[in-house]
């Protein structure tokens, strides 16, 4: 079973969620250029860490998706390696 590209969901999670017009998700659009405020981007920080298990750095309103879309992907390789690494120390 193939997982679906973290950035996929994202724009998914754009689309459904936040009611962003498929046409302005762009791996080059910054969630500012997607007019998220500072409430808009803490809710996404909730549903990214509820979907993935791991959230955006609050410090970087200036991410692209693509950039955000890297960030999430290696948060959650390094989260399920440790998750791997402490089951196998039991």
């Amino acid at each position: 079973m193939t997982m679906e590209p973290v950035y996929d969901v994202m724009a998914r999670l754009l689309t459904e969620h936040f009611g962003v017009p498929e046409d302005q998700i762009r791996p080059d659009a910054t969630f500012e250029a997607l007019e998220f405020d500072s409430l808009s981007r803490l809710e996404l920080g909730m549903v990214l860490a509820d979907t993935f298990g791991v959230s955006l750095p609050e410090d970087r309103v200036d991410m692209t998706l693509a950039e955000a879309a890297e960030y999430l992907t290696a948060a959650v390789g390094a989260a399920e390696a440790a998750e791997r690494l402490q089951k196998s120390v039991r």
